[in-house]
């Protein structure tokens, strides 16, 4: 996937006639949100085998859903007409309930969580997309920087870029999470 994403993001870079980068509405955000939609997906998926920490990995996954929303939203509104803010509401509500009658169990998910090394994937993550990128993605930045070689293009590829890799870093550490061994696995054996 990696592979894939990176010839599809820097291929139309190469051609000789028109070279381009494809930030927000090209390649990177396409590939941003078949990540973000795997990672719901891995969680929704692997909530069955989660034990009492199901609604957790589903609270995750319908986070991830609704960030997957987020990114296509201009998508969304083009074809549907409808403004993504009401898509959510619905959304909220399923976190709400799920974590309002399993928050008992919320200690246990936030011991595994914390202690598995996917942790520092996800923490990464964050402060990547909502730290980094919104600072190097800051065109004051980058017009102190280049001066008279300034482009406007280049804190939006900045930007998007590294919520790429964000969403890279999400993807790994939801793998490692959701396939980690749990003690009550039920598949495993004794």
């Amino acid at each position: 996937m990696v592979v894939v994403g990176a010839v599809g993001i820097f291929f139309p870079a190469w051609l000789p006639e028109s070279p381009s980068l494809p930030t927000e509405d090209g390649v990177v955000e396409l590939l941003q949100l078949a990540l973000i939609l795997a990672v719901s997906a891995f969680w929704f998926g692997t909530a069955r085998h989660a034990g009492e920490l199901r609604p957790f990995y589903q609270i995750l996954g319908a986070c991830a859903f609704a960030s997957a929303i987020g990114e296509s939203d201009g998508l969304i509104e083009s074809t549907t007409g409808v403004a993504v803010e009401i898509l959510y509401i619905p959304i909220f509500l399923f976190i709400l309930i799920k974590f309002q009658k399993n928050r008992g169990q919320f200690g246990e998910f936030f011991h595994e969580l914390t202690s598995h090394p996917a942790a520092g994937f996800f923490a990464s993550a964050f402060m990547m997309s909502y730290v980094l990128a919104r600072f190097l993605g800051a065109s004051f930045l980058w017009k102190a920087t280049l001066g008279e070689n300034y482009h406007p293009d280049v804190p939006t590829t900045v930007k998007s870029y590294l919520e790429l890799l964000a969403c890279y870093l999400l993807f790994v550490g939801t793998i490692g999470l959701c396939l980690a061994p749990r003690k009550h696995d039920p598949t495993s054996i004794d």
